[in-house]
């Protein structure tokens, strides 16, 4: 798995010798390491090197940061998770979003599930858990080494399928829901934009034939100005709608084109843009030669703006298009006519 990764609040990085007061710190209150099996108490500047050089390792362990503060470690280890956070930095679902992109980037190299669980009582930890999608496989008595004692545990286990399914929409339409794109969204993507239709519309960076590694690139949760989500219809990944640095993009798979969800989509995006983002407009671009795009920005509300000339990847040489612009002010016009 990558050493560092990021979500919308929080960066999760290798765990570094610096890193020795705040680890202290943090598992020396019994509060966290009574919940833990194998960390003792009181936690030495020995235990933490023995973790640092024998069992932490780059691409397994992460530190994790929210605008540079540490907040708390995750670890996805042979196929185990396992995680602590500070109590200053707990009740804030960080525990959730910075596994829940460990274990993205776990499943989207493997289908092998990951086990887990926590101690009975730890309801935290439970909630935690039962929020990735883990499911409890059996309980019984495990040795807490804080506590000098064994103690009730629930053990419990999580696949790719049963992770997919409990990934969180942040949005929903008549007809598709929307949610952060996801390393196990590569696969899907990949077939989408294995079309040339798609490809061939799409702005420059992306190559033809395509290329997994960008893919995959893609498949990692944007972090920037604005969103990106995947548009999901029926719990299947059929097309990508976003908002970034002011500007709507999208792609869809060919065989849900001409029933307007793409409309559906952009509207979608377009609402939460303005009602999260301080922008006066949103701007968009489209190739001459995609009539069917240029007819879903038109319906809604983009005028055009100018004419460019620009080359991509996948049209090496130089090809007309549009931009085009939707002002906040025509955008709330044109809602209200519809209400």
């Amino acid at each position: 798995m990558q050493p560092e990764l990021e979500t919308p609040r929080l960066k999760l990085r290798p765990l570094v010798i610096g890193d020795e007061a705040e680890v202290i710190a943090g598992v020396s209150d019994i509060a966290v390491s009574g919940w833990l099996s194998v960390v003792p108490h009181p936690y030495s500047a020995a235990d933490f090197k023995a973790f640092l050089f024998n069992y932490a390792r780059s691409g397994e362990t992460y530190v994790v940061t929210e605008k540079g503060e540490f907040c708390g470690i995750v670890g996805l280890e042979d196929g185990v998770l396992g995680y602590w956070f500070t109590p200053s930095h707990q009740g804030k679902g960080y525990a959730t979003e910075a596994a829940r992109r460990v274990l993205a980037e776990w499943f989207g190299d493997t289908d092998t599930p990951v086990h887990s669980g926590y101690f009975a009582g730890n309801d935290r930890s439970a909630n935690v858990l039962r929020k990735l999608g883990f499911i409890e496989i059996g309980r019984g008595r495990k040795n807490c080494r804080a506590m000098e004692r064994d103690r009730d545990h629930i053990d419990m286990i999580l696949t790719r399928e049963a992770f997919t399914a409990a990934i969180p929409f942040e949005a929903k339409s008549d007809r598709l829901a929307y949610r952060i794109i996801f390393p196990t969204d590569c696969d899907a993507m990949h077939a989408m934009i294995s079309h040339w239709e798609v490809t061939r519309q799409l702005g420059p960076k992306w190559p033809w034939p395509p290329e997994r590694a960008f893919t995959m690139a893609r498949s990692q949760g944007f972090v920037g100005n604005g969103f990106v989500w995947g548009v999901f219809r029926e719990g299947v990944f059929i097309g990508t709608v976003g908002i970034t640095d002011g500007e709507l993009g999208y792609m869809l798979h060919p065989d849900h084109r001409g029933q307007g969800l793409m409309v559906e989509a952009g509207r979608t995006a377009i609402a939460r843009a303005f009602a999260s983002q301080a922008i006066d407009a949103v701007k968009a671009g489209v190739w001459s030669d995609n009539a069917a795009s240029r007819a879903v920005l038109e319906r809604l509300g983009f005028e055009v703006s100018g004419e460019t000339l620009g080359t991509s990847i996948a049209r090496p040489d130089p090809s007309p298009g549009f931009d085009l612009v939707l002002t906040r002010e025509r955008w709330d016009a044109l809602r209200n006519n519809r209400q």
